[in-house]
Order: structure tokens, then C-alpha cells, then sequence
């Protein structure tokens, strides 16, 4: 048993601020008396309650349970005694209680003079109940009983199933035939299965999907499986190939968009059925109402969208692809007169969440993400909030901000364009490099605008920021002058470019500064060089309070000196290094 627990008093103020909640319970005593303090009229149940509640967190995504705190008002229980022998009894009793066994990983945390038990209940890819046959699972800060109908959806969420490759035993009699003269099963639709075949032909030639008869093409894509000797159809199989009967066994399947207008009425949309036909609809809709807004930044004259195109598609297949099927829910989308949201059934998959979806994958439903990818209706893992967030920044709009609900993932995404600098600037890199600016290169840039001023720490910790490549980010931004830095050594932050935030006027006057600025750097350089022999880069740096991330401006204002043959090179050593003295 552990005895000191990697937990800091830190982290245990930062739960207790939480209160109960899917993750966390609190108990002030145990059934026990002798073992754990004095005899107190509100102690907690039996075992067999402890045991509901590690059953229950376990189901879900398992949790912490706080020993020797009082539940309502969160104070500690002074008379709570922390005894070895005993917490190895506790464990016991609740792996006798728990079915398949719980084993639970003790803690020890002292606060204010009292040492707490905190039994930590691991998450687990099996599915548990009581000795006692109760199969229960945590919801907010209780428990309840698991219904029927999320048997399912609990096992595709901890990985037991891949619902989308669930097989279905559906009772239809074939009544087509193909033109061969073979029988279509009863829940197939040929004219759908033909479409996709043609869809794939048409967008990958090449595909290794494409077969010769719609046997081997619906097994190749895992639309249908062989399961107890015969051919049945898989989730993904009656979603997009099913006909009208199969798919009415999945009644959820829809999706419903409500566009809510200013003076409080609104017009439904729903769309059920076939994955790709409710998409088709769908987007059909959503592309129909873009508004343009025009935008002028010096000469240039833009039109933004309020909800670029791309970050439509890409929401919608989004939802598709990675909402939880086993559960009976539908996709929602709800548009107001200045924000869009998309909710999603289901929550994030296991490793992701609001900080890192991004930049990490793990797709819920991988037979249904292949065959969109087949047809060009989605790319590679992850792209898509890629192509949303480049989309969003580089037209001057805030990023959504994915919050997830006891069922559910709601994205929202704004219309207006909250910072114009920002698209201003992504206009202004085009047209200097010739290309569009990328996904990093915007983040970082957004970070700064919106912080203002930003250590290199400060952005390291920034969310979607990749670590590896900041330096290199932030250097290639100094030498186009997108940022700039203010302030000394442990102090330095980044700010934009005073030349990219001001008017005309404030411009002239600012690279007139810069000038003077320059010509006394210049002058300081040759000052040291009347007492010393050489200089090099590094020393230049350290006199002149340049930060090391802007190496490339002192090499810069060297290569302009020698230019105008106020020195020379004196020295070239390895790796291009050199050191410069005074024109003789």
C-alpha cells in the first residue's frame, strides 16, 4: 500500500472546492467505529453502501472518495484516525462486495494535523455490479441505476464494443435480387449500396474498398460481418446502406436544426435516416443562410462570412462521425441571431478532452470515419478542427469552446468578428509570403494579441500551442515583424508589432524610432569595439538586451555594418560562426 500519495495538499483544496461530483464523494466516518476515530452519530453506511458507490464511479470514469470529511460544509473530522490494518480490511471487504472485484488504491494525505484516507477507484474497461446484483453508475454527485437501453452505450465507452461494428440479427425477408440473381438481404437498400459504391469510385479510383460484387464490398468496408456462421449488418452497414425498415431501428439517428430568429420565432429542420443524405440535407441548409459582412484593412476590401463554409462542413461531419450511436439522442443544432451550436450525443473518447481534442484522437466510430474518408466527406483524424480553427482565426473570430454536458458535446460558435487585427494580419502574411499563414503560426499570434503581453512560459502553457515548435514560431514572427519583444531578460514578453497596431502616422513615427533605435546599436557596437578586438553574435546580444529567440536580428544588423564597410569579418568558425572587428 502506498503510504505517501503523489497527491499534494494543493490538488486535494483544488477537489474540495469542487464539492461531490461525478469524480468525487465525500465520507466522514466509516461503519467501523473502532477503526477509523470515535463514535459520531453521522457516520456512513455499512460496506455494502461503500460498496454502491465504488460500483458506481468504477461504471463511469472512476473517482476519488474522501474519508474524514464532513459532507456539508466540507470541514475535516478531527477525530478521523488513519490505521494501516484497517484500510487493508477495507479494500478487502469491498473486493468480496464488487463483481468483477474492485480493487481500490489507497491514499494518505495529511491536512491540518489529520491524516485522511482517500481511496482512489481506478477507471475500468469492465462492466461491474454489487454482490448483490445492482448495477449502478454515477450521475452528478449520486448514484443511480443503469438502464437497460445504456447497457451499450457503457461498454462502447469503455471500450468493450466498437458500437459502429455491432452486429444486428434483423427478422427481414429478402425480396431484390442483384444482377447476378443473387438475394439482397432484407435490411439492404441496393440503389444506396450502388451510391456509395460509385461515390468511392468516383473520389479514390484506387481504393482497395472497391470490389467486385456487393458481397465483398460490404465486407471489405465492415458494413456487414459474419457472426454465428452467417452475413449480418454492422451499425455503420444499415446507417449508410440500410433501407427504410433497418434504419428505423436506430429512431435517434436524426438530426434536428432550429434557426431562431431575432423577434423570436424560428423554423425547424429535421433530417433522419441515411448518413450521407441527412449530411447532404443538412449542410445543403446551413450553406443556404451564410451572410457576408465586408471589411476593409488599408487598401484591401474583404468579405467574411459570419460562419465560413469550411467550419460548417466540418462541424456537421464532425457530429456525424464521432457522436455516441448506442445512445438515444440526437444531433441538435440550434442557430441564433449571433452564435451557431452543435451538440453532439456522447462524450469525449477516452485521452481526450477539452484542452488537448485538437491535437489528439481517438475516434469513437472508426468504420464510419474510414467510409467517410473513402468519399471525401471527412480526412485524416483530426484535420477537421485543423481546418476549423484556421478558418476561424484567420477571419478575426474566437475559437469554439467545447463544453461537455452529463450526455453530451456542445461546440458554440460565434458570428462576429471580434478581433479584425487578427484577420488583418493574416491578410498582410499572404501577402508578404505568398502563402496562407498556418494554424500555428495563428495561435500563437492570437495568444499574444488577446494576452496582450506574454512570456515565452506563459505561452508555452497556452492550450494548442505546440511546445516543440514555439522558438521557431516565435523567431519567424520577429523577422517578418508580426511581434516584437518588450522588456529584459527573465522579464521579456511578446507583444504584436507596434508597426502592425497603429495608424499611419503612429507607423512613421514609429520606424522613426526604430532608426534611431538601430543607429544607436550600431554605435554601441562600434564603442566596443574601439576597447575590444572582436565581437560576436552572444556578446552582441548581451550588450545590446536582445533575448536569444531573436539571434537572427543581431546577425542581420552585422551583415548591414559590413554592408556599409563599418567592419569586418575576423573570424569563421564551425557551424557559420563568426566574429567581426572594426574596418581597417
Amino acid at each position: 500500500m502506498e503510504k505517501l500519495t503523489r497527491h499534494s495538499i494543493q490538488w486535494f483544496y483544488n477537489l474540495l472546492a469542487k464539492g461531490e461530483c461525478e469524480i468525487l464523494d465525500f465520507k466522514e466516518q466509516l461503519e467501523d467505529k473502532i477503526a477509523f476515530g470515535k463514535s459520531l452519530k453521522n457516520y456512513s453506511p455499512k460496506y455494502e453502501e461503500l460498496a454502491k458507490d465504488i460500483v458506481a464511479f468504477s461504471n463511469k470514469k472512476g473517482g476519488f472518495i474522501f474519508i474524514g470529511i464532513v459532507d456539508d460544509s466540507k470541514e475535516i473530522n478531527s477525530d478521523f484516525e488513519y490505521q494501516d490494518p484497517k484500510v487493508f480490511e477495507l479494500i478487502r471487504q469491498i473486493q468480496d462486495r464488487t463483481v468483477p472485484s474492485i480493487t481500490l488504491k489507497p491514499h494518505k494525505l495529511k491536512v491540518t494535523e489529520t491524516d485522511l484516507l482517500i481511496l482512489e477507484v481506478p477507471f475500468s474497461q469492465q462492466l461491474h455490479r454489487t454482490s448483490k446484483g445492482e448495477y449502478l453508475i454515477r450521475s452528478n454527485d449520486g448514484n443511480r441505476a443503469i438502464e437497460p437501453h445504456e447497457i451499450a452505450t457503457i461498454q462502447a465507452e469503455k471500450g468493450l464494443i466498437v458500437y459502429d461494428q455491432k452486429t444486428w440479427e434483423l427478422p427481414f425477408e429478402s425480396i431484390e435480387f442483384d444482377k447476378n440473381g443473387n438475394p439482397i438481404p432484407g435490411w439492404q437498400d441496393l440503389n444506396r449500396t450502388r451510391d456509395l459504391f460509385i461515390r468511392i469510385q468516383k473520389e479514390k479510383p484506387l481504393s482497395p474498398y472497391l470490389k467486385n460484387n456487393s458481397t465483398e464490398f460490404t465486407e471489405t468496408l465492415g458494413l456487414v460481418k459474419e457472426d454465428k456462421g452467417q452475413l449480418l449488418p454492422t451499425t455503420a452497414g444499415i446507417l449508410f446502406i440500410g433501407n427504410q425498415k433497418a434504419l428505423k431501428e436506430f429512431p435517434y439517428n436524426q438530426i434536428k436544426y432550429i434557426r431562431y430568429y431575432e423577434d423570436g420565432t424560428y423554423t425547424p429542420y429535421e433530417y433522419a435516416g441515411n448518413l450521407i443524405e441527412m449530411a447532404d440535407a443538412c449542410f445543403a441548409q446551413l450553406k443556404s443562410e451564410i451572410k457576408l459582412k465586408e471589411f476593409h484593412f488599408g487598401l484591401f476590401r474583404v468579405y467574411i462570412e459570419d460562419y465560413p463554409e469550411v467550419v460548417l462542413r466540418e462541424l456537421l461531419m464532425n457530429a456525424i462521425a464521432h457522436r455516441d450511436y448506442s445512445r438515444q439522442q440526437i444531433i441538435e443544432i440550434r442557430k441564433y441571431p449571433n452564435y451557431l451550436e452543435f451538440e453532439s450525443p456522447g462524450h469525449f473518447p477516452q485521452g481526450i478532452d477539452e484542452t488537448n481534442f485538437l491535437r489528439k484522437t481517438n475516434p469513437r466510430n472508426p468504420g464510419i470515419m474510414d467510409i467517410l474518408r473513402e468519399i471525401n466527406y471527412a480526412e485524416k483524424a483530426g484535420s477537421g478542427f485543423d481546418k476549423i480553427f484556421t478558418a476561424l482565426l484567420s477571419k478575426g473570430k474566437k475559437l469554439p469552446n467545447p463544453i461537455q454536458t452529463e450526455n453530451s458535446i456542445l461546440l458554440r460558435v460565434n458570428a462576429d468578428v471580434y478581433s479584425e487585427k487578427l484577420a488583418e494580419l493574416s491578410i498582410l502574411y499572404k501577402q508578404l509570403m505568398k502563402q496562407d499563414i498556418d494554424l500555428e503560426k495563428l495561435i500563437v499570434l492570437n495568444h499574444i494579441y488577446t494576452g496582450e503581453k506574454l512570456t515565452f512560459h506563459e505561452l508555452e502553457k497556452s492550450p494548442f500551442i505546440n511546445t516543440y515548435q514555439l522558438r521557431k514560431i516565435l523567431s519567424e514572427l520577429q523577422d517578418i515583424e508580426f511581434i516584437e519583444t518588450s522588456g529584459r531578460t527573465s522579464g521579456l514578453k511578446y507583444i504584436i508589432h507596434r508597426s502592425k497596431l497603429e495608424t499611419t502616422d503612429d507607423k512613421i513615427s514609429y520606424a522613426k524610432l526604430k532608426k534611431q533605435e538601430k543607429a544607436r546599436q550600431i554605435e554601441a557596437i562600434i564603442r566596443y569595439l574601439d576597447t575590444a578586438d572582436e565581437i560576436d553574435n552572444e556578446t552582441a546580444r548581451k550588450m545590446l538586451n536582445i533575448p536569444d529567440t531573436n539571434a537572427s536580428y543581431v546577425s542581420r544588423l552585422f551583415a548591414e555594418m559590413v554592408e556599409k564597410e563599418l567592419i569586418e569579418i575576423a573570424n569563421e568558425v564551425k557551424h557559420n560562426q563568426r566574429t567581426y572587428r572594426l574596418k581597417t
